[in-house]
């Protein structure tokens, strides 16, 4: 029984932390082989589509001139373009600092703390543009990032687009590094879905959607997880567009980089489990598989490392020998390389190899916080809370 418990838990986390990228390359390879793919059609063929950037934003008074001015500043119809600040809370500079713009594009919106979704449907409510795209008050765009998204939507397929989210690193921090690490993989697989049609995730910081298909949000959930569902739900392609790039900075410190995934992975989890039909292979067989591959099963992963941990110390402890020594040896070295990882980083030190361990190990800790937060019940409404 441990042999099995162990064999199933390593092969889900290899087809997690690898084996699914390798399957999506191999899908488009075929899918390159057998269809031929569609040429785009060129810009100029199709008129440009009003835009309003939403900027969902709470004491930032540090960042939201340079925001909004770098939004202006993009390569894009300037009678086309608006930008819609809805400032939730703020109890520093930053609304007075919107209402510096003598920029009839520029329009601020003041909520009472609803919480970043819930002030986020209440400032669609105010926006009649064809397409919405939804950033942050921290990220930059690329001068033609709002051009690369809207040529996608001339395909009427799509519904919606999520851009390259680019990430600084520090080469300093090893937890930086490391989460750098995951990131570029995480790019690759929704490039990968994206080409094949099963894309249902963007990033929130830099993604856009077609207003029409906007609907009302749970405000414990965030945009970036029910948004693309709600899309797939009603018929239309989500796609990721490589070339639309963001740029923002991983936040340093251990304990930042946990409590931020523990929110993300108990917004995401309820949220993703709302659309149950998206899950279920036999009326979505191939949004399923990547719903489960790419969120449900990673989210899990901290369950299949603890059982893979558990089974394989059982059989080197009842049945010493070498099988039982190599099958525990790689999970015992990850956990040491983990604790050495942190002992450095505690001591403002780094040892090569541990940092990786060690940020893999805390981001499954929030993965299992989040995933038992969100079993119990727990809501999370404020803009920010952890």
């Amino acid at each position: 029984m441990a042999w099995l418990l162990l064999a199933v838990s390593t092969f889900i986390l290899y087809w997690i932390y690898d084996g699914y990228g390798r399957f999506l390359q191999l899908c488009v390879a075929v899918q390159r082989a057998v269809v031929r793919p569609a040429a785009r059609d060129a810009a100029a063929e199709h008129p440009w589509p009003e835009m309003t950037v939403l900027l969902t934003v709470h004491n930032e008074e540090a960042v939201i001139h340079q925001r909004i001015t770098n939004t202006l500043s993009c390569d894009y119809p300037a009678n086309l373009l608006k930008v819609l600040v809805a400032s939730d809370g703020s109890t520093d500079r930053t609304s007075e600092i919107v209402r510096t713009f003598d920029d009839e594009r520029v329009t601020l919106m003041e909520t009472p703390g609803l919480g970043k979704t819930g002030t986020q449907n209440e400032a669609l409510q105010n926006v009649s543009s064809d397409i919405v795209v939804f950033t942050d008050a921290d990220i930059v765009f690329d001068d033609g990032f709002l051009q690369r998204v809207a040529e996608r939507f001339h395909d009427p397929r799509v519904g919606a687009v999520d851009g390259r989210l680019m990430y600084s690193q520090n080469a300093a921090d090893a937890n930086t590094t490391s989460q750098g690490f995951y990131w570029n993989y995480e790019m690759k697989v929704r490039h990968l879905e994206s080409q094949l049609g099963w894309l249902a995730v963007v990033a929130g910081a830099s993604f856009a959607v077609r207003r029409e298909l906007l609907q009302t949000m749970d405000p414990s959930i965030g945009e970036d997880c029910i948004v693309p569902l709600d899309v797939v739900q009603q018929g239309y392609l989500v796609v990721h567009e490589p070339l639309a790039k963001a740029f923002d900075e991983f936040e340093e410190g251990s304990g930042i980089t946990l409590r931020r995934r523990i929110r993300q992975t108990l917004r995401n989890w309820q949220g993703t489990w709302s659309r149950p039909a998206l899950l279920n292979p036999l009326l979505h067989p191939w949004y399923a598989l990547a719903l489960w591959s790419h969120k449900l099963l990673k989210w899990l992963s901290p369950v299949f490392l603890l059982v893979a941990l558990i089974a394989s110390c059982w059989l080197l402890v009842t049945a010493p020998g070498a099988f039982s020594t190599a099958a525990a040896m790689p999970y015992l070295t990850l956990f040491a390389m983990a604790g050495l990882g942190w002992l450095a980083s505690g001591c403002g030190f780094t040892i090569p190899g541990t940092g990786v361990a060690f940020s893999f190990l805390l981001a499954n800790t929030a993965f299992l916080i989040g995933i038992v937060r969100a079993t119990l019940g727990r809501r999370i409404h404020a803009y920010r809370n952890a």
